[in-house]
């Protein structure tokens, strides 16, 4: 093998190396078997030292080198693309490390105790109305949205649904209580589960059950009213209150886990008129024309033929 070819069956080494890597890069399975087939056709020049190497040289630059050229392209503008998508994410879990640090795991176990709270501060005032005297602070309760309203309370709901209607109440002192609400609560003997607050405008609202019924009631913050809340609840969402961190890291995380999956998608997908192109090719490769070329027996037939003119003709 003269030193052309063995530069040849080297170049053609590195063009396969190079269509190996693009085709372990993009998964698809068009080019997954152009480059068994290139492989292949390698193959047969290596292990065939009568064919003519240039043949090779010629096939490699009419096919493999322009594809190879494509994909390389392609490559590049989906690795930007792929880093931007990283980046994102990166970036995304350096927000949630941060929130995680701050996240305030005091609320849930607060929000037991405050339901134990606010059901002895129901008994106080059933008994300061029967007895007609004024002994509550309200400070006992209030304490409660002060500390976890602007962070946990809810922002999303239709207001009209937490308001009250004109309903019966007692009056106690600037607070209002309605009097089918108190009974219920007396014969429940006034205890409550804090189920979620809500936060409309700067507008407190605190959503509480009756302990083994199925009653609920408001408890208005700002206009110091509290009510029973009936066919509106249907209408709201009274799931646990979670922080507003731990709502953003959630997004964030669910966010991140669809950014992961798109990534091997990404990666794999190509522009319709390129898996045209693709199928096109490999269909050549497959064709005989092609093997026919590589294997071409006319040009020695005629050499051979003009060599027998000539000694005729001699």
């Amino acid at each position: 093998m003269d030193d052309e070819a063995v530069s040849i069956l080297s170049q053609s080494k590195r063009r396969l190396t190079k269509l190996k890597l693009l085709s372990n890069f993009f998964e698809n399975v068009d080019i997954i078997s152009i480059y068994i087939k290139t492989d292949i056709i390698h193959k047969l020049f290596e292990e065939n030292k009568t064919l003519d190497y240039n043949k090779l040289e010629l096939f490699h630059l009419q096919y493999t080198d322009s594809l190879i050229e494509l994909l390389t392209k392609i490559k590049k503008k989906k690795e930007n693309d792929l880093l931007a998508v990283i980046n994102e994410i990166n970036i995304n879990n350096q927000y949630i490390e941060a929130f995680e640090e701050k996240k305030v795991d005091s609320f849930e176990t607060d929000r037991k105790i405050y339901s134990g709270i606010f059901s002895q501060h129901l008994r106080n005032l059933y008994k300061d109305l029967t007895e007609d005297k004024f002994t509550l602070n309200w400070n006992d309760v209030l304490y409660f949205q002060k500390r976890y309203g602007a962070e946990f309370y809810r922002t999303e709901a239709d207001e009209a649904k937490l308001k009250a209607h004109a309903v019966p109440s007692y009056q106690y002192q600037d607070y209002s209580i309605e009097r089918k609400l108190l009974g219920k609560l007396n014969i429940h003997q006034f205890k409550v589960r804090f189920v979620c607050g809500f936060r409309i405008n700067r507008n407190e609202y605190e959503l509480f059950k009756i302990f083994q019924s199925d009653e609920h009631f408001i408890f208005n913050v700002e206009e110091k009213r509290m009510y029973l809340i009936n066919d509106e609840l249907s209408y709201l969402n009274t799931s646990e209150n979670e922080s507003n961190q731990i709502s953003i890291i959630n997004q964030l995380k669910r966010k991140n886990e669809a950014l992961e999956e798109t990534i091997d998608e990404r990666k794999r997908s190509l522009p319709n008129d390129v898996e045209t192109v693709l199928k096109d090719y490999l269909r050549n490769l497959e064709s005989i024309d092609i093997m026919s070329k590589i294997f071409d027996v006319n040009e020695e037939t005629n050499i051979l033929r003009a060599m027998l003119n000539l000694n005729l003709n001699n």
